[in-house]
């Protein structure tokens, strides 16, 4: 075995591009898996972790009037912990709305990231994220509500895992939203201009001793329905366990992609095998004849495709694990998520699976490979290199010798070039998924931009009669659909057919609805079309015919004539609850739940694109990597089984140029057709796949290209062959002549 050992570095150095273009196959295939789903586990399990140990609540719940004291009592009783969540949204001069709330006591406990939390007057705990964005540290002033603060502390909240204003908006934006926490004798300072301050009576809960949602629900209601705006259960909260929420759909795709490489992987090692088995099966006899075992021989060629796939595996694991690999994915949830900093865990199954599966499917796919051929005797072995072919009696259809003689390399190569084609596909598929991302949250962006005609949206307590001039009576209600396990919000706008700032006209008639082209494209509707909505307080379902499909494309919304949306949920006549305008309107705090002007929406819609183009970088470029090493082995192999060939015509005088025209300019045209077939193929299956990916995210799904992108993906594609094909140009270079004179009989 000495001898069999030395030859295992021999071949090592003799082909060592082609095992290191093996090694990075594996090892980025690794690095992708172990860094998205190292991220993805750490934030899902610490994030439950952390939310348990800091007492989440289990549901929430706002009313119009606070409830009274034996009302809170009463609540207790049932057997559960109820606590005063309340809250003073305060306009700063430079426009950013902070949230202003008492210290918690029991339930949602904030989490300190930095600093104590606020003992005194004049001291304030504010969210990390907002400090991120606004440059806020702990020691800095800051005033709110015309008083000065000193930030003692920086943290999170539970429950506002994902930092948005209002529970129907579409994304989160720091800049202009954050959470602070004061003593209670501060917080009821700032409520002494009671006329000032509108105060948000919400009551977080904590289930105990069997009592369940729904008991505490139908508990609240007793009190007076007409109090109750809003019950919230802690899985139905799009604030609570955000990050872990949109992390588990990461894990998914991470180990979904893995799958995918590690079938590529595995059909690369099978062609790399077979053709060194070919290459060398006289040897393989010769050692037979001379007395080697079957079973030496299939340690032999095991061994250093095993030890690459192996580093490769361990390589792949350890960038991954390690702040360029783990911490860089978690980056994009830290920067858009209001969590703690996590501890960096390592997964024992996320270990096993990349230190163990390519050792493993690289053993499976040589012992498979290897022994069927190592059964053959000794004779067969060492006659196989002049095996006659079926492809050499396929009539071609052409009379010019360079094209036939293309044709039949390609036919020759044919498991080559089928995997060829298989890693354009898969390296396709990893970059639809990035590119579709980026062009989503460019459509969300732009379409978002073009629905916005008015200037600022009122959400009003109760309608004030007559409607203040300038503003234009709207009535909306939040009923929800849920598609792939998660339940999402959607507007349902009440609107009259004279609206100026939407263009559409539902007729009133049969539960009839113009959609939103964002809910449309969400939830694949068409006109014509059934949309079964909940309302998630009274627990019941409420049928709507697509009448229409408008171009509205802000969040997930439906139109309804206002009239007709009054009846259906039985409010009087003349009742709004939202009002827009292109101006300013002079309202009362005290009139309404919130205000959201045009400029903090388009805003929030800029936000996607800043938080998901990492990960389409790192996926354009991971792609790229695959497919040219792909590429890269198989036109190797496809070299190395024409040594003979190629020598000869050098020994002919056939020049360097018409050598590469003969042996690799065929293969330019497989690739050239397999890119026309595969880019609209992998375009289709990923937009077929993307609304499961997304299916946490309330937005709409325009994933149309600009029909010069495919143009562009298609040049890509062929500028990597080029690639390939010049490095491998020097290896035709060094093929001697004397191959030959070597390989006479």
């Amino acid at each position: 075995m000495n001898g069999l050992g030395k030859r295992i570095f021999r071949d090592l150095k003799d082909n060592f591009l082609r095992w290191l273009a093996l090694f990075m196959l594996i090892f980025m295939g690794m690095y992708i898996v172990v860094s998205v789903v190292g991220a993805a586990e750490n934030i899902i399990v610490q994030s439950r972790k952390t939310a348990e140990k800091n007492s989440v609540e289990s549901g929430e719940f706002k009313t119009f009037f606070p409830l009274a004291p034996k009302q809170e009592e009463f609540l207790r009783d049932l057997g559960i912990f109820l606590e005063r969540k309340f809250s003073i949204d305060i306009k700063r001069k430079d426009g950013t709305v902070i949230r202003l709330m008492q210290n918690r006591g029991d339930i949602n406990l904030v989490v300190l990231d930095k600093g104590r939390f606020a003992a005194n007057n004049g001291e304030v705990v504010l969210e990390k994220r907002y400090c991120e964005e606004n440059g806020f540290f702990v020691g800095d002033k800051i005033e709110i509500a015309s008083i000065e603060f000193i930030i003692v502390g920086i943290g999170t909240a539970p429950d506002y895992d994902l930092p948005v204003k209002n529970l129907s908006d579409m994304s989160a934006n720091s800049r202009q939203f954050g959470i602070a926490f004061v003593t209670l004798g501060q917080y009821n300072g700032v409520l002494e201009d009671g006329a000032k301050w509108n105060e948000d009576y919400t009551y977080a809960y904590q289930l105990n001793n069997g009592v369940t949602d729904e008991d505490v629900k139908r508990a609240v209601r007793n009190f007076g329905d007409e109090n109750l705006i809003l019950f919230l259960s802690a899985d139905e909260n799009p604030r609570i366990l955000a990050a872990a929420g949109d992390m588990v759909m990461n894990r998914q795709v991470g180990l979904l992609a893995g799958a995918v490489v590690m079938v590529l992987f595995a059909y690369v090692i099978s062609v790399f095998v077979i053709h060194q088995i070919n290459r060398e099966s006289g040897v393989i006899g010769t050692l037979y004849a001379l007395g080697v075992k079957k079973k030496e021989l299939l340690v032999h060629y095991m061994v250093l495709p095993t030890t690459v796939t192996f580093l490769g595996g361990l390589t792949g694991a350890l960038m991954g694990f390690s702040k360029w690999g783990m911490e860089k994915q978690a980056a994009g949830t830290y920067s858009y998520f209001s969590i703690p900093a996590f501890r960096a865990e390592y997964p024992l199954y996320l270990v096993i699976y990349a230190l163990v599966m390519p050792p493993l499917i690289s053993v499976a796919v040589n012992f498979a490979v290897i022994n069927k051929e190592l059964s053959k005797t000794a004779l067969e072995l060492m006659r196989n290199g002049g095996k006659t072919l079926k492809y050499c009696n396929i009539k071609l259809p052409c009379k010019d010798f360079v094209h036939n003689f293309q044709l039949r390399q390609m036919l020759r190569e044919g498991r080559a070039g089928i995997t060829m084609m298989v890693g354009m596909f898969i390296s396709l598929l990893i970059f639809m998924l990035g590119l579709n991302c980026l062009i989503l949250c460019q459509h969300i962006e732009s379409d978002g931009f073009k629905s916005l005609e008015f200037k600022y949206m009122y959400f009003l307590k109760y309608p004030k009669n007559p409607v203040p001039d300038g503003g234009e009576a709207c009535y909306i209600e939040y009923l929800s659909k849920t598609e792939f396990g998660y339940k999402l919000d959607i507007s349902v706008i009440g609107i009259y057919d004279s609206n100026k700032y939407f263009d559409c006209h539902p007729s009133g008639k049969n539960n009839g609805v113009v959609i939103g082209n964002s809910t449309a494209t969400k939830y694949r509707l068409d006109r014509g079309d059934k949309i079964v909505l909940t309302d998630r307080e009274k627990g019941i379902d409420y049928e709507f015919f697509v009448e229409d499909i408008c171009g509205y494309s802000v969040g997930l919304t439906v139109f309804m004539d206002i009239v007709s949306m009054r009846e259906l949920f039985s409010k009087e006549e003349g009742y709004y609850n939202m009002l827009l305008s292109d101006r300013e309107l002079k309202l009362e705090e005290s009139e309404l739940i919130t205000v959201t002007s045009r400029a903090e929406i388009e805003q929030s819609l800029t936000v996607f694109t800043e938080l998901m183009m990492p990960m389409v970088i790192m996926v354009t470029i991971v792609s790229a990597v695959v497919f040219f090493v792909v590429i890269f082995l198989m036109l190797g192999v496809m070299i190395d089984r024409s040594v003979f060939g190629i020598s000869l015509i050098k020994i002919f005088g056939f020049r360097q140029r018409e050598i590469r025209r003969l042996y690799l300019n065929g293969n330019m045209i497989l690739i050239a057709l397999g890119a026309v077939v595969c880019i609209p193929l992998s375009k289709a299956l990923m937009d077929a796949v993307y609304p499961v990916v997304v299916a946490n995210v309330a937005c709409g799904l325009n994933l149309r290209f600009e029909w010069y992108l495919y143009v562009v993906i298609f040049l890509g594609t062929i500028m990597v062959y080029f690639i390939a094909n010049i490095l491998l140009m020097r290896k035709i270079y060094r093929i001697p002549t004397s191959i030959v004179l070597r390989n006479r009989d």
